[in-house]
């Protein structure tokens, strides 16, 4: 019988084997290598659990620790990177994920779920809480080129508009492949982070955390095309939660393979943004 115990940084190389089962060709070796450091602020003391036989690893769930400030309080979350059992073990995998019934004061997170581990999680009280994302496209329609929006990048640039919440953002992402924007318009500005993927082969940016969703909405048509301009991809995606049942023109509505699901005591869906994420940590 396997027992479960918690991730050590030298324990790579054991369950390295397994992460290559994901079949995710765009993630190297030293890329999935960041999952076993704690980048952020967290007395958690470890990165997730494994599952042994003898001195095997035959499963393992990996765990990203942070703590962020949302509505002006500290809050600790626990991102679910990865879940993954040998198939000869299982029926021993849920012993796994039984440890996040553990994290009673955190929020805990999964953004990319396959089939079974959404299945499994809601059965330990997980909630969805986004289904779609929207794929914005750039179309360079009159009112959109006439509007005064302006994307000011440049981490040092970027730096000096941010007060010192945002400053703390900026900083926990610094050493990711992160765009850090601020986006100047005539009656304000506000902060942008995006990564850029390939999704299906095409070029992508995809948007994680908007400082301010008004200033978004009002310019979005504009900024999509000086988005994808800038960046060089042909769509910008942004998940439907941030648009808060807002119609987008020249945009399509898509369902994601599985919901994004989570686990909290103290916080809502609409409070979840995806950085400090697998998503963030491996740019997927």
């Amino acid at each position: 019988m396997a027992i479960v115990r918690k991730v050590l940084i030298d324990d790579f190389d054991k369950i390295y084997p397994l992460l290559r089962n994901f079949n995710n060709t765009s993630l190297k070796k030293e890329g999935w290598k960041r999952l076993f450091v704690s980048h952020w602020e967290s007395d958690a003391g470890h990165c997730g659990y494994v599952l042994v036989d003898g001195e095997k690893i035959v499963g393992y769930l990996g765990m990203l620790f942070s703590v962020k400030v949302v509505r002006g309080q500290h809050h600790k979350f626990c991102n679910i990177s990865s879940w993954i059992v040998e198939k000869k073990y299982r029926n021993e995998s849920f012993s796994l994920l039984l440890q996040l019934l553990k994290l009673k004061e955190y929020t805990v997170t999964n953004f990319t779920p396959d089939k079974t581990t959404y299945v499994a999680s809601k059965k330990l009280g997980f909630k969805d809480f986004e289904t779609h994302f929207r794929i914005l496209i750039p179309f360079p329609t009159l009112k959109a080129l006439r509007a005064d929006c302006s994307i000011v990048d440049g981490k040092g640039m970027v730096k000096q508009f941010l007060k010192d919440n945002y400053r703390q953002i900026y900083n926990d992402h610094l050493f990711f492949d992160c765009l850090h924007l601020w986006i100047k318009t005539r009656t304000g500005g506000f902060y942008m982070i995006l990564t850029k993927v390939l999704k299906k082969g095409i070029p992508a940016a995809q948007i994680h955390f908007i400082s301010d969703l008004n200033y978004f909405k009002e310019n979005v048509t504009s900024l999509t095309i000086k988005l994808c301009v800038k960046l060089k991809v042909l769509i910008v995606m942004i998940d439907e939660r941030y648009l808060k049942g807002v119609s987008m023109l020249f945009s399509t509505r898509m369902k994601l393979p599985q919901p994004r699901i989570f686990k909290s005591e103290s916080l809502k869906g609409e409070d979840i943004d995806s950085l400090y994420s697998e998503l963030v940590v491996l740019n997927i």
